[in-house]
């Protein structure tokens, strides 16, 4: 595959110029999207990302074309500006996204929640929830009908995402909804005919579901998740036996455990319940108290982004900071622990046995446990007993490997392209 990797400014295309427009939120949800828009451009088709906050840096520096929401005309509304820097305050200005795009996408996302409900409401509504209560629908419509793609490609993600794909809908579109992983409660509105042309799924259990909830099962296709399609390569898999050689780790029969943590969002996203916050710190020193009293043990902490990078390390206590790909990372260890870190099923694509602790108020979204793909505890208490288990009955050797997802989900928006272009 042959395509720049030359950052690019933002702009937003002239009418009617892009093939398949992206919309995609950072994180998971942006690796998903830039391999498939890279195998889109490497095969001629034209395509375009609207990114949204945490998706603008690493959108942009995968060479691909982009914008963000402070591009959009409308952002320069005074309305929009005068309320998208009061809801702004707070926000960091010297993070990875801009000030700028922050006043843009909270003074848009009000300016649509204004539209629907009104402004009175739309107040209560923000005062009760926040920017939860967002839902862009007019924006997306308005960006759609500007831009006029052939083709609109979404994660599961809600808000954003959600209304680009019923914006498509409405504008008779053709749309794709990716999922990620498991849409425990995003299946509630992607379970209905008409959201979205196609949807992509991880897996049979997640196919199986949306059929069950309603779903034509003719709109489902099983591809997997692109973000995940470099965890499969050999060379990966040799890159992290290079990296368990050269940081020592296994030596003398030991066990090589790897604790990828999560933060805690302040409340579940979609019930509102409060989350414990020292939760992942809590798993942190109770996996220390374990391979302290076990020499046959060593620990590997790797913290999320957001979370202080400030470890406390101990014997056979390690760090394992960004700087080391996941990807290869989870070549080099033996087990993988989380709470409800993505890191938990690419450590089981990657083979290893996995230990979820389902004690978070988002455990309901990942059930590792339920799905075979870990082995649960469901209290900090119970670390201790199922990593023994783990030990004394170790998972069988698995092989996940599968064709490409990227190229299986940039096959099936081909199919959406209208019959002239494929031509």
């Amino acid at each position: 595959m042959s395509h720049s990797i030359t950052a690019r400014p933002a702009n937003v295309p002239e009418p009617g110029t892009v093939d398949v427009l992206f919309v995609t939120y950072g994180g998971g949800h942006c690796r998903m999207v830039i391999p498939v828009a890279q195998e889109l451009e490497a095969r001629g088709i034209k395509t375009c990302v609207f990114a949204l906050t945490l998706a603008i840096p690493p959108v942009r520096d995968s060479g691909l074309d982009w914008f963000g929401y402070s591009n959009l005309p409308q952002a320069q509304d005074p309305h929009v500006q005068s309320m998208g820097k009061e809801l702004s305050k707070g926000f960091p200005t010297d993070g990875p996204v801009a000030i700028e795009e922050t006043v843009a996408y909270m003074g848009l996302n009000y300016r649509d929640l204004e539209l629907t409900h009104g402004a009175e409401a739309a107040e209560a509504l923000y005062a009760e929830s926040g920017r939860f209560k967002f839902h862009p629908y007019h924006i997306m419509l308005e960006t759609l009908e500007l831009i006029r793609p052939k083709v609109v490609v979404a994660t599961n993600s809600p808000r954003s995402e959600r209304a680009a794909i019923e914006a498509a809908s409405h504008l008779d579109i053709p749309a794709l909804c990716m999922i990620d992983m498991f849409a425990i409660q995003e299946k509630e509105w992607i379970k209905e005919p008409g959201y979205g042309t196609k949807v992509s799924v991880l897996n049979e259990w997640v196919r199986d579901m949306l059929i069950e909830n309603g779903r034509p099962a003719g709109d489902i296709h099983i591809t997997g998740n692109p973000a995940f399609d470099q965890l499969q390569t050999d060379e990966v898999r040799a890159k992290g036996q290079a990296l368990r050689t050269d940081r020592g780790w296994g030596q003398e029969g030991r066990t090589t455990l790897l604790y990828a943590s999560a933060p805690e969002s302040p409340t579940d996203p979609y019930t509102g319940e409060p989350a414990d916050m020292e939760l992942p710190l809590k798993v942190e020193n109770e996996l220390k108290a374990i391979v302290a009293a076990n020499e046959e043990l060593e620990l590997v902490i790797r913290r999320h982004p957001s979370e202080d990078q400030t470890v406390a390390l101990a014997p056979r206590v390690h760090q394992s900071t960004m700087a080391d790909d996941i990807d290869v990372l989870l070549h080099a260890v033996d087990i993988v622990a989380v709470t409800c870190s993505t890191v938990g099923f690419q450590g089981y694509l990657a083979g290893r046995d996995v230990l979820s602790v389902e004690c978070s108020v988002v455990s309901r979204d990942a059930p590792y446990g339920a799905f075979g793909i870990s082995r649960a505890a469901m209290t900090i208490g119970d670390i201790d007993a199922v990593l023994r288990d783990i030990l004394e009955t170790p998972g069988d050797a698995k092989d996940t490997r599968r064709s490409p997802a990227g190229q299986e989900i940039s096959d099936l928006i081909e199919q959406l392209l209208p019959q002239q272009r494929q031509a």
